[in-house]
């Protein structure tokens, strides 16, 4: 049920454009967790478009390829949150529990990098990852806001 309702939606979205909110099917009935995996799968065809601007991602353990797109992303600290800073772990394995990067020093690709507010001088307000399919992002302690990298000059020094 859960991924014929996505594949549902995804086909409403590729074949018509200028379908309204009338034209869906009745979501009343569907249950929490069909609920979250019909947001996340409208999510993903949001970051696939052009038009987007920038999402908001919540704490948690992220897929790349799967939840989050691949490609070059800029991140920063989500501006709806109280806190000062979060933490992004991008890695290839997880822990057996599923929620932490495995043995952090055998990891093919790890980074672990913190995000801040203005306020905060300790981390920097923004990073940038080059997300691979098959890998994993854990976001930590505050939600985030993913944007497409629009690049940094590189003048070959710090």
């Amino acid at each position: 049920m859960k991924r014929f309702l996505s594949l549902l939606l995804c086909l409403l979205v590729v074949v018509s454009p200028a379908w309204s909110i009338a034209d869906l099917p009745d979501i009343s009935s569907l249950s929490y967790d069909e609920l979250v995996e019909l947001k996340d799968s409208i999510n993903l065809a949001i970051w696939n478009s052009q038009e987007w601007q920038e999402v908001t991602v919540p704490m948690g353990v992220w897929t790349v390829g799967e939840d989050i797109p691949v490609g070059h992303w800029s991140i920063s600290l989500s501006p709806d949150t109280s806190s000062k800073w979060a933490s992004i772990t991008y890695c290839d394995l997880l822990d057996a529990s599923g929620t932490d990067a495995g043995n952090r020093f055998s990891c093919d690709i790890y980074a672990y990098l913190n995000v801040a507010s203005p306020d905060n001088d300790n981390y920097p307000q923004i990073i940038d990852i080059d997300c691979k399919p098959g890998t994993y992002i854990i976001i930590g302690h505050a939600n985030v806001v993913f944007t497409p990298y629009s690049g940094k000059p590189d003048l070959g020094f710090k």
